[in-house]
């Protein structure tokens, strides 16, 4: 009897356990591949935004280029007038 009780109050708990862990095993895949979704989504973005931000860097060397030319162009002419 002594036997018994212990396998229902060991062995009970432990098959449930053991049986929600299984059953969780599918929900883990499926969270993985969301997961990887995720990541692919993310990483195209990140990607749009490097590129946005390579974009706006190019624009700034431009801008900074052709202001140095035209400081330039008035030193110049501030000369000529002097």
């Amino acid at each position: 009897m002594t036997d018994m009780h212990d396998l229902l109050i060991i062995g009970v708990p432990l098959v449930v356990i053991i049986a929600g862990i299984l059953f969780n095993r599918g929900d883990a895949k499926e969270l993985r591949a969301e997961l990887k979704d995720l990541r692919a989504e993310m990483a195209g973005s990140f990607n749009k935004m490097e590129s946005r931000l390579d974009r706006i860097d190019a624009d700034l060397r431009q801008f900074y280029h052709l202001s140095g030319k035209l400081e330039g162009r008035i030193d110049t002419l501030e000369k000529r007038g002097a």
